[in-house]
């Protein structure tokens, strides 16, 4: 589990809100922090929270050689996850240590296990016993309660409540408010609408919302 250090610095991969939400956390725990953008988007010197665009996407072999040798990504996701992923391999592949953050407000158990690219933002609470694979992100005021097991590359969304001994697939959004029955298994690739109450299992690769939560495609 990261927790910061001094004297350290980070590139934050991509632009936009989820950016905003990160570089937050991230200016608690590091002395520099730069902001990569798509190549494919206009460069600014400021970006988020007016830090520096220190360059683009095909920059990254550059920033390593230069020091950088730490980078998260910082690009968003509902649904698709397909350009986390890819940002999250190029810049592993290229070296970069990309590290689990974790917001100061947060509330974590010593026991939980957090793995690599994965956000935790304000006020979230990770109860004792649960596991989050890579590049997850566990938004503002989620919670997670005992033995849960969360995949990689999930989305489980701003006070979103997850009962113990819930299993989440890997590619899943939860949506924003959502409660989620314990011992509940939610599978890979699935989007459950905001507000839902999931009562049942849901299996891979469809949308599900309502209270109760209903698969609907």
């Amino acid at each position: 589990m990261e927790s910061g250090a001094a004297e350290r610095k980070i590139l934050l991969i991509g632009g936009g809100g989820h950016c905003h939400s990160v570089a937050d956390a991230v200016l608690s725990l590091y002395t520099q922090v730069g902001i990569v953008e798509g190549d494919a988007v206009q460069q600014d010197q400021a970006g988020e929270m007016g830090l520096p665009v220190v360059g683009r996407d095909c920059d990254l072999p550059r920033l390593f050689a230069e020091g950088w040798n730490e980078a998260f990504i910082t690009v968003g996701s509902v649904g698709d996850t397909a350009l986390r992923r890819r940002l999250f391999k190029k810049v592993t592949s290229l070296g970069y240590y990309v590290p689990a953050i974790i917001d100061p407000t947060a509330v974590i158990a010593r026991d939980v296990e957090v793995r690599d690219g994965t956000f935790i933002g304000k006020r979230a609470v990770l109860n004792s016993g649960s596991r989050v694979g890579r590049c997850a992100i566990i938004n503002t005021g989620a919670i997670i309660e005992h033995d849960c097991v969360i995949g990689d590359f999930v989305h489980i969304s701003p006070g979103a409540v997850l009962c113990g001994e819930v299993v989440v697939g890997e590619d899943t959004h939860i949506g924003a408010g959502s409660a989620v029955r314990q011992q509940s298994k939610i599978g890979r690739g699935v989007i459950v609408g905001m507000g839902s109450v999931v009562v049942k299992n849901i299996p891979d690769n469809v949308r599900a919302w309502g209270s109760p939560c209903r698969v609907v495609d």
